[in-house]
């Protein structure tokens, strides 16, 4: 019998995928390595020179906007479920756009509403800024004839790729002013060593931000390592991907995306969490579906906006075997999670027994309201249960391999 335990959220990440970059490429990077903290070395060169940027014009497109820290598309909540595509542009640019119309055909079917695209790239594949601002317009184009919303990765492998940063940034958000499906990462993890150095300082990422129309939502980049790089219109969150023996611990750990809501107070996106594979390889895939669904649902729960990651999205290729699978199990949590109300107070493993004792289960979290609470079991054995505290009352439960779900109201 397992009781509930609580989960140590991890701190450490695992850098985005590339293929392997020899050390005598000069990056000095190893396929994935653990993501950590980290300084710019001394010898770093300063932020590249830039004139004092002054606020650029407004879009005159209707974009998404921030309200709190929820999204809002007119006057309707609009709900992230977004996907890796990172090769869509990529795709278009070296004329193989059917595959690319293949694929936003397949994640609209699908009710997905948010693609993650790559702008450029050294080692998944090979795509220059130029080109991949010449495929954007019609990226964009397709994706909004499929009620799709693209969030634009516009710096990638920039160590690796001569440019002049602020040029192409500009030019991205040009387009991105003309396109009300169109938001823009900044730069792919901006803090790891494959790319340019000067990206290393948050607050360089952020003037190029300035750059931008208004209007148009911008994230700077994933800040599990800094939180300066949250300092957008949107913030982006690379989750801990580390894993225990039992495997659970990358889910457990998407709990702590409460606690950065909670601090950043705007919209905020898992945007690379552990990904799925037909194989099992600790700390960088993992191929259960039931934890997929339970990782949909938590993360749903926190408040974040989930992004399902895996292996094939590097290249945006359909999930087949088992990442269908596991893609399936995702969405399935997602849909366990349709009826969730904005708003609301997240309750950590500790604070749920407040509310509730919860058995035979890995763990267990929980969002309150005024009136109605949602409990989240996570890898309940066949006889988990829940016994409310303080007048509340079961409405309902929802159960599926690695995630049950518990509706009370008082």
């Amino acid at each position: 019998m397992r009781f509930l335990v609580t989960a140590a959220l991890l701190v450490g990440a695992t850098a985005c995928e590339r293929r392997p970059v020899p050390p005598s490429a000069g990056s000095g990077h190893s396929q994935e390595p653990p993501r950590q903290a980290r300084e710019v070395p001394a010898t770093a060169p300063p932020p590249r020179a830039t004139p004092a940027p002054t606020p650029s014009p407004a879009s005159t497109v209707d974009h998404l906007r921030v309200e709190g820290s929820e999204w809002r598309q007119g006057n309707t909540r609009f709900h992230w479920r977004g996907i890796s595509a990172f090769g869509l542009a990529e795709k278009i640019a070296h004329g193989r756009e059917p595959e690319a119309i293949a694929f936003l055909d397949w994640a609209a079917a699908r009710q997905l509403t948010v693609v993650r695209v790559l702008l450029m790239a050294r080692h998944l594949f090979q795509l220059t800024p130029a080109k991949g601002i010449e495929a954007l317009p019609r990226l964009l184009e397709l994706a909004a004839a499929r009620g799709l919303h693209v969030e634009i990765v516009a710096l990638a492998d920039t160590a690796d790729i001569p440019l002049n940063i602020e040029q192409h940034v500009t030019a991205v958000g040009a387009i991105a002013a003309r396109h009300r499906n169109a938001l823009i990462e900044i730069a792919n993890e901006p803090w790891h060593p494959t790319q340019d150095r000067t990206l290393h300082d948050p607050s360089y990422v952020a003037t190029l931000a300035r750059l931008l129309p208004g209007g148009v939502p911008v994230a700077l980049g994933s800040a599990e390592t800094d939180t300066r790089y949250a300092e957008g219109i949107y913030a982006t969150w690379h989750a801990p991907r580390r894993t225990d023996e039992a495997g659970w611990n990358h889910v457990l750990a998407l709990s702590a995306g409460a606690t950065l809501l909670a601090q950043w107070r705007k919209p905020a996106v898992s945007d690379e969490p552990i990904g799925a594979a037909e194989r099992l390889v600790p700390g960088r895939r993992d191929n259960h579906p039931g934890r997929f669904r339970a990782a949909a649902v938590l993360t749903v729960l926190t408040g974040l906006g989930p992004t399902f990651h895996y292996e094939g999205g590097l290249r945006a290729l359909i999930p087949s075997g088992r990442e269908a699978e596991c893609f399936a199990a995702w969405r399935d949590g997602l849909d366990m999670m349709n009826e969730l109300p904005g708003g609301g107070k997240f309750l950590s493993e500790r604070d749920v027994a407040s509310v509730a004792i919860v058995s035979h289960a890995r763990a267990a979290f929980a969002r309150q309201f005024e009136n109605a609470i949602w409990v989240v079991a996570v890898d309940p054995e066949e006889g988990a249960s829940v016994t409310w505290q303080a007048g509340w009352s079961t409405v309902d439960q929802r159960t599926a391999a690695g995630v049950r779900v518990f509706r009370a109201r008082r």
